[in-house]
């Protein structure tokens, strides 16, 4: 079974389990009913579908997951080259916390990288302006901590009112010459343990930075002492316990470990580390401006595909959890739980003979905890002007995630056959999309009418296109949902606007509210006072 054939059934199990509405129509609504569904075959050979609604949900979609997956980490490894290609360092780093099967995976990924502020009563804090205020996880914290990032220059005012400047302190940031990350989350589930969320960092040190990581600029790179390196991971060991036991107690990591022959080497299971430094920077830079320029590169050196694979291999570890898969029969990663439901229940396995563990009921379960912690989240997220520093463009936003998605649709068709909605519900409710996607990568056209019919379809409501017709079918496809994709924004900016107006009157309010109590004490310098307007 290929790759592609277990996606598309852990996507068509998401249909059937998810609480979010864009999961449960991924793959099966139908984006514009007056142009149908395009099954073609592309001109590099591979079979698209198009005009289907995708999710882009990247937590929950092994098909979605795996395009901006795909999208988001080969930009990850051509910033890493280019770092490294400038002199720069790569630290490969995870993060993890300690856990039980009684832990909730919510406040576990809440204490691992943030999550909204809440009162006694489990409701939002809001800040003055009606927002939701969220609480830092230790990610955040790592990132601003004082040790690490270091202090400004401030002025401070004494208890006896005299004024003086505390001297600008540098961080471990500034020894190791931190530029930026890329943070990417993961989780799987062991049966003896629960739910088991952890960070990846593709950490970019090495740089000579004037002003800060997130609004200066590199001005260039050196290599990062080995004491410098080992006193920022021992920091890191010491700041990710504390910071997670503070969150819970039980959750705080070991940073020691006594077991023989273990990875962590006697350091504890919170933090690893792994420091990628480029085998020869010139020969990279070389192989790099050849690629840019479209010039005839040669033969490759072999310090050029070290880079390379170091580089893959970072971003890869870094960014394609849905490549993963869990460790034995009594570990999985949570789109194995959808092939375990799809493996028992419609393919009718034997539940020993499915990967993974669980009954149906368990699955359901544990699939509904991890949508209710994960939804709204970010998998993948740079820290600010790290993109800048490498020379990319690019945000890390869901409509950009779409795009990843959407891509392949755009490619240039060489033939294939559309569906009318109605002929593409009878496919989608059969699970039938596999067949027709068969008879299309056969160029065998005529065989997707005899699919349609044998599910009491109409034979009227399959068209054989040549790629002059795909090719008009896919402009007015795009043309009206982008249509329909403006009208939906203007709505948006038109309720928005309207909310804005709703809300002025209360924060106007509030803002008076707080500035006749700084004038109450004392905190003003001014008289605030009302006349009443004359009748």
């Amino acid at each position: 079974m290929t790759a592609a054939v277990r996606r598309y059934q852990g996507r068509k199990t998401l249909n059937r389990v998810s609480g979010i509405d864009a999961c449960g129509g991924c793959g099966r609504r139908v984006l514009d009913p007056d142009t149908g569904v395009i099954y073609a075959k592309s001109s590099r050979g591979y079979v698209v579908t198009i005009g289907l609604v995708r999710c882009g949900r990247i937590w929950f979609c092994p098909e979605c997951s795996a395009a901006i997956r795909q999208g988001r980490t080969e930009e990850i490894k051509t910033g890493a080259l280019r770092h490294l290609a400038a002199g720069g360092t790569l630290a490969v780093v995870v993060l993890t916390a300690r856990h039980n099967r009684t832990t909730d995976l919510g406040d576990l990924v809440a204490a691992l990288w943030g999550g909204p502020l809440l009162d006694d009563d489990g409701a939002p804090v809001l800040d003055r302006s009606g927002k939701p205020r969220r609480a830092p996880g230790a990610y955040q914290r790592m990132l601003t901590a004082p040790a690490f990032y270091g202090r400004p220059e401030a002025r401070r005012t004494r208890k006896d009112g005299s004024q003086y400047v505390r001297p600008a302190e540098e961080g471990l940031r500034h020894r190791i010459g931190y530029v930026g990350m890329v943070r990417a989350a993961e989780v799987t589930r062991s049966w003896e343990n629960g739910y088991h969320p952890h960070l990846n960092l593709l950490v970019f040190l090495g740089g000579e930075l004037s002003g800060t990581p997130a609004k200066g600029d590199v001005t260039g790179h050196f290599e990062p002492s080995t004491e410098a390196l080992e006193d920022w991971t021992e920091w890191l060991r010491g700041m990710w316990a504390g910071a997670l036991k503070r969150a819970d107690p039980a959750f705080e990591p070991s940073t020691d470990c006594t077991k023989a022959n273990c990875k962590c080497d006697g350091k504890g299971h919170g933090v690893m580390v792994q420091i990628v430094k480029s085998a020869d920077d010139a020969a990279l830079i070389e192989y790099l401006t050849k690629a840019q320029d479209g010039k005839p590169r040669g033969p490759r050196p072999e310090s050029v595909d070290h880079d390379l694979d170091a580089a893959a291999g970072a971003a890869m570890e870094t960014a394609r959890a849905d490549n993963k898969t869990g460790r034995g029969r009594r570990s999985m990663t949570p789109f194995q739980m959808l092939y375990r439901l799809w493996d028992i229940e419609v393919a009718r396995l034997d539940p020993d003979e499915a990967e993974g563990y669980g009954t149906p009921a368990q699955l359901r379960a544990w699939w509904a905890q991890y949508e209710d912690a994960l939804a709204g989240r970010r998998a993948i997220e740079w820290t600010r002007g790290l993109r800048r520093h490498v020379d990319l463009d690019g945000d890390d936003e869901e409509e950009t995630d779409l795009q990843y998605v959407y891509e392949a649709e755009a490619a240039p068709l060489d033939g294939g056959v559309i569906l009318t909605a109605e002929a593409m519900r009878l496919v989608v409710d059969a699970d039938a999309e596999l067949a027709v996607e068969d008879v299309v990568k056969a160029e065998t056209y005529d065989s997707a009418v005899d699919v349609v019919t044998a599910l009491g379809g109409r034979p009227n409501h399959v068209r054989i296109a040549t790629a002059e017709e795909l090719a008009e079918a896919q402009e007015a496809l795009f043309a009206r949902v982008q249509e329909r994709a403006e009208e939906s924004r203007r709505q948006r900016r038109i309720a928005e606007f309207e909310a804005d107006q709703a809300e002025t009157p209360r924060r106007l309010v509030v803002g008076l509210i707080a500035l006749v109590l700084d004038h109450a004490e004392g905190r003003a310098g001014w008289t605030w006072t009302w006349t009443r307007p004359a009748e």
